[in-house]
């Protein structure tokens, strides 16, 4: 199977989780010719171009790691070369572009997926599938992100280059993935411009709030807490980037019930020899992705589809309203 990337950082990361799933990665497309030439001639891959309709020529499907504003037109070249898509969160810098994409990709009939690795990490798979049968109240979420930017760009701005406060897109679609339900309503408090700072509460169909906080901070990397309470039990974990571990780790999954805490899954960290986590949970979606491909255009369950990225997209784009109106926003 032939890949073609579009993005020559992020980009080199599916470049290689698609080669530890066997597929063959043939062409790279940057935005400045010499280096992406550099880039595809250290990385071993053959075709090296600027031009995102040549990539799309040459290969069978497309990973779309362009800069986020750059998504909708890349995802849109693809489909139309015929190309199955896997693309980068978020899916777009706008509710309207997502939902632009999602009538593209009706009418393509191709595979098309959007990047949401913490739908890969094992100790979540097992906390997702302890809470099949277990009502979750209340989901709380903690992080503090050292590589959001915080400086200003443009006066009054939310949006910089990143339509996802950066990284609020990872952390609202796993809650929704873990709980299984849907977004109905988002109150927020946003800080910074662009934003870089968002306290929200989601309501979901199921009745739970999710209740989530993402600042900008000086500690390097990336340090989160889940709390999920249910009427009689409570689980948890905390996990992230820890610059001076090399890598992700998380800690054990750990549920508190009948009286007593134990472990439900073990936790992960960067070990000498093996694939760093991150990188391991974009194996397991590039296996996912291509297991997708000569079938019908159904999207794997565990990977994200595009509709989910555009629930996503829109609860991003309530929480700007009602950053601006002062209010809770009900969602269609």
């Amino acid at each position: 199977m032939r890949i073609g990337v579009i993005g020559t950082q992020w980009g080199l990361m599916h470049a290689g989780a698609f080669r530890a799933a066997g597929a063959e990665v043939v062409a790279l497309c940057g935005q400045d010719e010499a280096h992406t030439r550099e880039v595809a001639a250290r990385e071993g891959i053959p075709l090296a171009t600027v031009h995102v309709r040549e990539l799309c020529a040459a290969v069978d499907a497309v990973v779309v790691a362009s800069p986020d504003a750059l998504h909708r037109a890349h995802v849109e070249a693809a489909l139309e070369a015929g190309c199955a898509v896997l693309c980068e969160k978020p899916l777009t810098l706008t509710h309207e572009d997502a939902k632009a994409l999602v009538a593209r990709a009706r009418r393509a009939e191709r595979p098309f997926a959007v990047n949401f690795p913490y739908r890969m990490l094992p100790p979540l798979r097992a906390l997702r599938a302890w809470l099949m049968e277990h009502r979750v109240h209340h989901l709380v979420i903690t992080v503090r992100n050292s590589f959001v930017p915080t400086e200003p760009l443009e006066p009054g701005a939310c949006v910089g280059r990143s339509a996802d406060f950066g990284g609020v897109s990872h952390l609202l679609d796993a809650a929704l993935w873990l709980t299984g339900a849907s977004p109905t309503w988002v109150q927020a408090s946003l800080a910074g411009r662009p934003v870089h700072t968002a306290a929200l509460q989601v309501g979901l169909s199921s009745g739970a709030v999710v209740v989530l906080t993402h600042a900008a901070s000086p500690e390097p990397g990336l340090h989160g807490g889940w709390s999920l309470l249910g009427e009689d039990w409570e689980a948890g974990f905390s996990g992230g980037f820890i610059p001076a571990r090399e890598g992700w780790c998380v800690s054990p999954v750990r549920c508190f019930e009948a009286g007593a805490w134990r472990d439900l899954a073990p936790g992960l960290e960067p070990r000498p020899g093996e694939r760093e986590p991150w990188a391991q949970a974009h194996v397991e979606t590039a296996r996912r992705f291509l297991g997708m491909l000569g079938r019908p255009p159904e999207v794997d369950a565990e990977l994200a589809t595009v509709e989910e990225a555009a629930v996503v997209q829109r609860l991003l784009s309530a929480a700007m309203a009602s950053e601006d109106e002062g209010r809770r926003v009900l969602l269609d």
